[in-house]
């Protein structure tokens, strides 16, 4: 891992600042527009099944988004994409709150899901660049500044919702807001993004490149179809199988969701006790073993808690994964990271349905079984790919060697 200074100058923790402001950005105009979504379907009095194709329009979007930009990244620099992908995320909010129908709606939300997309990718490999730099680990951090966002942004709708405000006008408003905080996060510094001729095993369509590239897309696409499977069939296990109330159902997903952010905010200062893939394994475990106590025990405290453990373990599993990425590929960062982020945008999408098919033939205790499964993969595969960085795991409480990569002018 290629870092800057055990000691960050001011312009390297003020390039942190600038990449955290986007990782907000994004969870403020994601959460801002979920939360409104019952409140379009209203107005446009969208049926269930043509409220599924607009959303499934923005999906399409994001994916394509994700799967096309790696390559501008890694030619014009990602924080040139950040700056203008995280300000039309933003403006994207304007489109869908004053859609008056539903092909308006649908081109909306493609452009939105596009924007989106592209701003993943990028905001992940600065985010990437920034922990190699700075002298000492804090992918996680970006990601629970990203989950405190998407908080702030679901209270300011469902806030919104709550007084009556019309998504025609709370969502313009909140766009224009987040537009002022995407376009500040561009004013600050950030790292040079020059790109370089790879090493001939790091070159895309070797037979290194892609098994790797392939084991890490895979470890992301389980952990988010988890984390997908999680949010929309948590409460259903919970009120169906367990026998909470429904008032009392939602409470697993709100457990798992705290529990994931809190987890973010101190995964860093483990890793880099422990190391970044030791951190993995053992994450995978814990959720794992919590999900597995959770499901099988019938008592509902004890789901609660598996729910929050599973929260726990997953939440450092993603930005490892693209920590991952930067130290194997550190010269096609933004392609390595877009081609890793698809497959896991894939397995979020593909994570909900997969659980009601399965819940179908087995029941859904049973089909929930397979996320034990797929945590006990990745802890698998994390011993794999520590093996294969291109950089050694930091020693437990010492911090790596600084090999100085400088910040922008």
């Amino acid at each position: 891992m290629t870092q800057h200074s055990s000691s960050p100058s001011g312009r390297l923790r003020s390039a942190r600042r600038s990449v955290a402001g986007y990782f907000f950005v994004n969870g403020v105009a994601v959460s801002s527009w979920v939360a409104r979504i019952p409140d379009v379907k209203e107005r446009l009095d969208l049926g269930d099944g043509l409220l599924g194709a607009a959303l499934l329009v923005a999906a399409a979007g994001t994916v394509a988004g994700l799967a096309t930009v790696g390559r501008y990244i890694d030619r014009i620099g990602a924080d040139r994409v950040s700056t203008v992908a995280s300000v039309a995320v933003a403006l994207g909010l304007i489109g869908p709150g004053l859609a008056p129908n539903l092909a308006l709606l649908m081109a909306s939300l493609l452009i939105f899901g596009l924007a989106g997309g592209a701003y993943n990718v990028s905001m992940n490999a600065q985010a990437v660049a920034v922990d190699r730099a700075y002298g000492r680990q804090i992918i996680t951090s970006f990601h629970a500044v990203y989950s405190i966002g998407a908080l702030i942004g679901a209270a300011a709708g469902s806030l919104m919702a709550h007084l009556g405000v019309d998504p025609a006008v709370s969502l313009p408003v909140l766009a224009g807001v987040s537009a002022v905080g995407a376009w500040l996060c561009g004013r600050g510094p950030h790292l040079a993004a020059t790109a370089r001729p790879a090493p001939v095993d790091h070159e895309p369509g070797t037979r290194t490149s892609d098994s790797r590239l392939l084991l890490l897309g895979a470890c992301c696409f389980a952990c988010l179809l988890a984390e997908g499977a999680i949010a929309d069939w948590s409460g259903v296990y919970l009120r169906e199988d367990v026998g909470l109330s429904a008032a009392s159902a939602p409470t697993g997903y709100m457990a798992f969701s705290v529990a994931m952010a809190t987890g973010r905010l101190v995964a860093d200062r483990v890793a880099m006790s422990v190391g970044a893939m030791r951190l993995v394994t053992c994450s995978a475990l814990v959720a794992s073993g919590g999900l597995a106590a959770g499901l099988f025990s019938g008592l509902g405290p004890v789901a609660l808690t598996g729910f929050a453990m599973f929260g726990a373990g997953l939440s450092c599993l993603m930005p490892q994964m693209f920590k991952a990425v930067g130290d194997t590929f550190p010269d096609g960062t933004g392609k390595a990271v877009a081609s890793v982020a698809t497959l896991g945008y894939a397995g979020l999408l593909s994570g909900p349905p997969v659980i009601g098919l399965l819940a179908h033939a087995l029941g859904l205790r049973l089909a929930l079984g397979l996320l034990v499964t797929l945590m006990l993969a990745v802890a698998a595969a994390s011993r794999v790919i520590a093996h294969w960085s291109s950089s050694p795991e930091p020693e437990p409480n010492r911090r790596p060697a600084n090999r100085g990569q400088r910040a922008a002018p």
